[in-house]
């Protein structure tokens, strides 16, 4: 306020006296530029009268006597004839001069016996007023003088004009310095922290309405503390990424988990969109949702999947909602491909016992090959009834009802078990299988005893299945600090390092052609997995192809 007064008061001042100044030079210029006209046009008549009363012969003879010489003085005088040529001329010789019968000044002396006109001289290079008036014998006497005697004299007064005005003008604004802090004095004694004292008493209203202010903005601004404190405890404790954007794309607000996916480790708030986002689909969202358009899109940071949101606030900017649906974006795309993969693991088998059934219902089978074909539909059926079983397998492990029928198993007794169910398939395939139990005592975790006799049948079935011929399959048990360690090593084909990533998957198999030849169905490891899962258990694989593999399952054990 007190440089604004201050500024006003002096540039006031200054433009006034500089305004004055100006004009009172415009007026003088004018004054002199009137006298100037009036000497010239005195002066050329003057010597129109003495060339009238002159006897003499020539007109510059005459110009050079002392009497014309104090007339022209300080003026240019020009003879011009009736064709319009420059007979004589005092600055200038004649020879070098145009034809002047077109001149304004010319022209008007011939219709009505003088003229005047006022133009740049392009002779004299100066602005000059011409006054012309005609003689007999049709010659123009012209008269001439240019402006620069105002502008030489105005040059010399100059200096002390401004002078004057420059003192004038510091003058102005030392005074106009001591009356803006008379002005403003009382207001810098003004506290807002109590009763509000009045310096003027024209401003009393004026007051009176700021202590009114006052009260109010203390009290909005006790509430919209607590709304900020509110919005900041609910954006900190989302687990959802947000962040608020004012119209011109600036972050108002970014939560922990938007920095987190982000992976800035620096606040967000007051700095461009653009230096958190450098996706230029995401960008775009953000554009059109400062415009006023709601959209939705998908995006990857960090190997997880996110829903992205971009909502308008009105007219006045935009909320981003960051969702982490990788979870859900693994279910679905698993859910996809375990439906694709049953539909055709289901048709193979299908197909192939309708073939056989359909070439035997049409009696092109002789006698004695339909025993054969018999067989080969018998082997689709249990193929069939395997695949089914272990569908039917997953699908109970994967709702996870069984964790209510955990019990003390003995894992020792469950392997036992399973390699004597197999001992006929590792005798048929001249497989031995051995098991070293180091415990001695047993070793005892909590879990559901069918799904360890699933996890053991598979790891041995699939350790006989890929084995080589007088192969040997090891199981050792292990128990040590709490944690029971069962291995199945087999000497068979091994699995390729490329592959061994993904033999846990739904359905897939290192070797089609060799699991299709053993049985499998590609979901004995993909069972094993899931069971381990749900008992917190470690699994392990080490594999080198064309040596053999070794699985290894880590449990707690219950003690």
């Amino acid at each position: 306020m007190k440089k604004r007064i201050y500024l006003s008061m002096a540039l006031l001042t200054s433009a006034s006296l500089t305004l004055a100044s100006g004009v009172l030079c415009l007026i003088f210029y004018h004054q002199f530029s009137a006298y100037l006209q009036s000497d010239v046009k005195r002066r050329t008549h003057l010597l129109k009268d003495i060339l009238i009363s002159s006897s003499a012969d020539e007109f510059g003879g005459l110009v050079s006597s002392r009497l014309s010489l104090a007339i022209t003085e300080d003026m240019r005088i020009s003879l011009i004839n009736a064709d319009g040529d420059v007979v004589y001329d005092n600055t200038v010789g004649v020879e070098n001069l145009e034809n002047h019968a077109d001149r304004e000044e010319v022209l008007s002396a011939r219709n009505i016996g003088f003229g005047e006109s006022r133009r740049f001289s392009g002779t004299l290079r100066q602005e000059t007023y011409y006054y012309a008036v005609e003689l007999s014998g049709g010659y123009i006497l012209r008269a001439a003088k240019t402006t620069g005697s105002f502008f030489s004299l105005f040059g010399r007064v100059l200096p002390a004009v401004l002078g004057v005005l420059i003192c004038a003008v510091i003058i102005c604004y030392i005074v106009a310095g001591r009356l803006t802090n008379r002005i403003v004095k009382p207001f810098n004694t003004v506290r807002l922290d109590g009763e509000i004292t009045v310096p003027y008493d024209e401003l009393t209203p004026f007051v009176r309405a700021l202590e009114k202010q006052h009260s109010q903005i203390a009290e909005q601004l006790v509430s919209l503390q607590e709304r900020s404190d509110a919005i900041n405890a609910i954006m900190e404790n989302m687990s959802e990424g947000a962040a608020l954007l004012d119209r011109r794309g600036t972050i108002l607000s970014a939560n922990k988990s938007v920095l987190r996916i982000f992976g800035v480790d620096t606040p967000m708030e007051g700095k461009n969109i653009l230096e958190l986002l450098r996706d230029i689909t995401l960008l775009e969202y953000t554009r059109n949702a400062l415009t006023g358009s709601r959209g939705e899109t998908d995006m990857e940071r960090a190997d997880k999947d996110y829903r992205v949101y971009f909502s308008p606030v009105m007219d006045n900017g935009a909320v981003l909602l960051f969702l982490d649906v990788t979870e859900k974006m693994k279910a679905e795309k698993l859910r996809r491909e375990f439906s694709a993969n049953v539909s055709h693991e289901l048709k193979t088998p299908l197909t192939s016992i309708y073939g056989y059934a359909e070439l035997l219902d049409s009696g092109m089978v002789l006698d004695h090959d339909k025993a054969a074909f018999i067989h080969k539909i018998k082997d689709e059926s249990e193929r069939l009834i395997m695949l089914v079983e272990d569908i039917m397998l997953l699908s109970r492990l994967d709702e996870e009802e069984s964790r209510e029928q955990f019990t003390a198993v003995d894992l020792a007794v469950v392997i036992r078990e399973v390699v004597e169910m197999l001992t006929q398939k590792a005798m048929a395939s001249n497989v031995s299988v051995t098991i070293n139990d180091v415990t001695a005592g047993g070793v005892i975790v909590r879990a559901n005893r069918s799904m360890m006799v699933e996890l053991f049948f598979n790891l041995i079935d699939n350790a006989i299945k890929y084995n080589k011929s007088s192969g040997v399959v090891t199981v050792d048990m292990m128990e040590n600090n709490g944690l029971a360690t069962v291995s199945v090593l087999d000497m068979g084909i091994g699995i390729p390092k490329s592959a061994q990533s993904r033999v846990f998957e739904r359905f897939y198999r290192v070797d089609k052609s060799r699991s299709k030849k053993t049985g499998g169905t590609g979901l004995g490891l993909a069972i094993v997995k899931h069971i381990t899962t749900i008992h917190n258990a470690e699994l392990t694989l080490d594999s080198n192809e064309g040596e053999g593999t070794k699985v290894t399952v880590c449990f707690k054990t219950s003690s």
